[in-house]
């Protein structure tokens, strides 16, 4: 378990928010990440778009940092593993690198279903304290806190001299949070500080709420 750093907060008992778009649970040792819609490049390169294909060495090696300094029994993907079809046998390769290191769960997600054939997803996954889903939380839900993905929640955060810069950001609400999304392809939308949540602003050096 690593120490405590400048971007990473407990924001709430055991449960660490990491500004590298990640939530872990210290006592159920649960890794939860959402959205990494992985291959993105490799559907644009489908379409004719030409782009380089960092993105995807991006979220692998980030994920392998996580998941060897947190050591976690379970690594939770709360949707959108895929972007589209195109990626399905890369994300089906990451996915059989990563179960070498730890358990890993696969949510379904809204673009999952283009691979649903190749890669087996878990419609939610449970504990006695919370519930994992990708699209949106449950209004009649029980006293357990609904993580869930699919919003890509951002922030803006701007300076005196004009200078602005969006975010991904963790949005946390009494009985619905809300993950970044992982994909470095994603830009966010932001999200409304209406003063019902916190919203943490995630980097890899530094964790902010607004």
């Amino acid at each position: 378990m690593p120490s405590t750093a400048a971007s990473q907060v407990f924001i709430a008992p055991n449960v660490l928010l990491d500004g590298r778009l990640a939530l872990f649970h210290e006592v159920e040792r649960w890794l939860a990440v959402a959205d990494l819609h992985f291959g993105y490049e490799l559907s644009q390169r489908a379409a004719g778009r030409l782009m380089p294909l960092w993105g995807m060495r991006s979220i692998e090696e980030r994920l392998n940092e996580l998941v060897e300094e947190y050591r976690p029994h379970r690594l939770l993907i709360v949707g959108d593993l895929v972007h589209d079809r195109a990626s399905g046998a890369a994300a089906a390769a990451l996915l059989e690198r990563l179960r070498t290191r730890c358990e890993v769960v696969a949510l379904a997600g809204n673009h999952d279903r283009h691979v649903a054939q190749a890669i087996a997803f878990e419609p939610r996954w449970e504990t006695p304290g919370y519930v994992f889903q990708h699209g949106h939380c449950e209004e009649d839900a029980s006293d357990r806190i609904q993580i869930i993905g699919h919003h890509h929640p951002a922030a803006s955060l701007a300076d005196g001299a004009g200078l602005r810069l969006k975010l991904p950001a963790f949005v946390q609400g009494e009985r619905c949070w809300i993950l970044p999304a992982f994909s470095p392809w994603a830009g966010g939308v932001v999200w409304p500080d209406d003063g019902d949540e916190r919203i943490w602003v995630c980097s890899p050096r530094r964790i902010l709420r607004l």
